[in-house]
């Protein structure tokens, strides 16, 4: 089995499964701690402006789309779960936004026209994403992306101790959507082979109280305190 039938075969999980309904506190609609520090660790690493068109892949509970939304930009939210864009649409009446802003497409062929958007984000995704399809995922965002664009990417590192303990199931449940982390070096090395120029790179530090300061502190020097990667790229 190739990845790309892999890929289809995670969909299942996600569409049929307890993906989305066992996290009913990542829901968009929903003011958790959990969605506030990712809206606003990802919105650091880049902000679109309500002049850009943007795209936000792999939208998995909406977070992002609809935080945009609120500011008034033109942002499409896809994922290839149908489960998710339902989620994602429900959330949307919810919170009075639109919710035809949601699309079910596969994000290595979106369909969508050649130099299409201004940004892409694609936060919490890459870990879900087997190593081929991520590759065909990368030159998509390219071919979509306008010349100059941004290229938002935002992911748990594998080295951070709770994605340690969780891979040996140590007090954290494995994420069974979890199927191929990629580290920082990784990540900027394949947007480089892909036509994109890195802009900015860091670590993040994590939403959990105490855990936080020390993340901030020490993950300069400490590679299992380094709990996301954050990437800006431009389209060359």
């Amino acid at each position: 089995m190739d990845d790309f039938e892999k890929q289809d075969k995670l969909k299942e999980f996600y569409d049929s499964g307890d993906y989305y309904s066992s996290r009913k506190e990542n829901f968009a609609d929903r003011a958790s701690r959990f969605n506030r520090n990712m809206v606003k660790n990802v919105l650091a690493i880049y902000c679109a402006s309500k002049k850009e068109k943007v795209l936000d892949v792999g939208c998995g509970w909406g977070n992002i789309s609809l935080a945009l939304q609120k500011r008034g930009v033109d942002v499409t939210g896809l994922d290839y779960s149908e489960e998710s864009v339902r989620i994602c649409r429900e959330s949307a009446k919810n919170l009075g936004l639109n919710p035809e802003k949601f699309v079910c497409r596969d994000a290595a062929n979106t369909g969508f026209e050649p130099s299409s958007f201004d940004a892409i984000y694609c936060a919490d995704l890459v870990e879900h994403v087997f190593p081929e399809v991520y590759l065909s995922m990368i030159q998509e965002f390219h071919r979509i992306l306008k010349r100059g664009g941004k290229l938002v990417i935002y992911t748990p590192d594998p080295h951070h101790i709770f994605e340690i303990m969780r891979k040996h199931n140590i007090i954290l449940k494995k994420d069974e959507g979890h199927v191929d982390f990629k580290t920082r070096p990784a990540i900027e090395l394949s947007l480089r082979n892909n036509g994109f120029s890195i802009s900015r790179a860091y670590f993040v530090e994590s939403h959990v109280p105490i855990m936080n300061i020390l993340e901030r502190a020490l993950k300069q020097f400490v590679p299992f305190l380094r709990r996301r990667v954050a990437v800006l790229a431009i389209k060359d």
